[in-house]
C-alpha cells in the first residue's frame, strides 16, 4: 500500500495531537515525534516548530485521524502507544483519544485493550526508537515531496 501525503500529515499531526493531551511534551517525545516526521518526509525545521508550537496553535484542531486504509490505522494505534509511553506515562487522556482513533477508524475497543495490555507487558522491548510501526509503509518508496514555489 502507497501512503499518501495526506496519511503521512493524518499520522504526524495525530501524534502531535496524542503528546499534547497530557499538556506536557518531554525530551524522549520530541525525540520520537523528530525521528517519525522525518520518516514521513518531513523538514526537520517544520517538525521543531510544529513540536514547539504545538500548546499554542489554535488552528491544530482536535480532529480524530482517519485513514485511508485500516492497516494504517492500526500502525498509527502502535506507533502512538510508543509516543504515549516514550514519557514513561499513560494518561486517561492519552487512552481516550488512542480509543477515539480505533473507534473512528473501524478497530474494534477488545482489540485496542488487548494491544495496551501486550505492549505493557512487552513495554522494554517495545518502548524504543529504534524501529516504527509505519516504516512498513515506506519501503521502497520514494518520498512525495511538493515543490512550494511552483
Amino acid at each position: 500500500m502507497k501512503l499518501t501525503m495526506l496519511d503521512r500529515s493524518t499520522y504526524f499531526k495525530g501524534l502531535l495531537l496524542l503528546i499534547k493531551k497530557d499538556k506536557i511534551i518531554t525530551k524522549g517525545e520530541d525525540k520520537l515525534m523528530v525521528k517519525i516526521g522525518e520518516s514521513l518526509g518531513f523538514e526537520k525545521i517544520f517538525i521543531e516548530n510544529s513540536i514547539r508550537d504545538l500548546m499554542e496553535n489554535e488552528f491544530l484542531t482536535d480532529d480524530i485521524p482517519v485513514f485511508s486504509h485500516k492497516s494504517l490505522a492500526e500502525s498509527f494505534i502502535l506507533d502512538g502507544l510508543k509516543v504515549a509511553f516514550s514519557d514513561d506515562e499513560f494518561s486517561a487522556e492519552e487512552l481516550e483519544h488512542l480509543t477515539k482513533i480505533a473507534t473512528q477508524n473501524g478497530i474494534d475497543r477488545e482489540w485496542l485493550m488487548l494491544l495496551i495490555a501486550k505492549y505493557l507487558k512487552h513495554s522494554d522491548t517495545l518502548n524504543t526508537n529504534e524501529f516504527l510501526f509505519v516504516n512498513k509503509y515506506l519501503k521502497d518508496e520514494q518520498v512525495e515531496t511538493v515543490d512550494i514555489k511552483a
